[in-house]
């Protein structure tokens, strides 16, 4: 099923609305990437999967309202969203090739936006929300905050 929409909320139905970041766009990041901000503003993270330790911040979809889809890549120079990702919410992310067994595998930082699978000495962000083979980098897997 495609997937529409970035942020799918928490589990239990409380704190209804994301908690959205604004910024400067940076580089031209796609929804669903995992972001860095800056002084100079929102762009997609180049950090190892090994050294982050910072909030999660995803990058937001461009509305339909202002022309956009969930496909649409960021445009630098105009002011961007994000969303900082709490504590039992659900989202949706990039995620490099790899085939999802099971739900509640951890993800990390591939250095380019995208998750992927983490190893046992990698900083985990996200867990896997379901049972899915990836074969195209970049596709939209649903996954949640711990």
């Amino acid at each position: 099923m495609a997937k529409r929409k970035i942020w799918a909320g928490p589990a239990d139905g409380a704190n209804c609305k994301p908690l959205i970041v604004e910024g400067l766009i940076v580089d031209n990041f796609a929804a669903g990437e995992l972001l860095v901000q800056s002084a100079s503003g929102l762009a997609t993270t180049a950090l190892a999967s090994t050294v982050l330790g910072q909030e999660c911040l995803i990058a937001h979809e461009i509305g339909a309202s202002i022309g956009g889809t969930i496909d649409t890549l960021a445009t630098v120079g105009d002011t961007g969203q994000a969303i900082a990702v709490r504590s039992g919410e659900f989202v949706n992310v990039r995620s490099a090739v790899a085939n999802y067994t099971s739900k509640g595998i951890a993800l990390t930082s591939n250095g380019n936006g995208q998750f992927k699978i983490a190893g046992a000495s990698d900083d985990k962000i996200l867990y896997i929300d379901e049972i899915i083979n990836v074969t195209v980098a970049g596709t939209l897997v649903s996954a949640r905050k711990a």
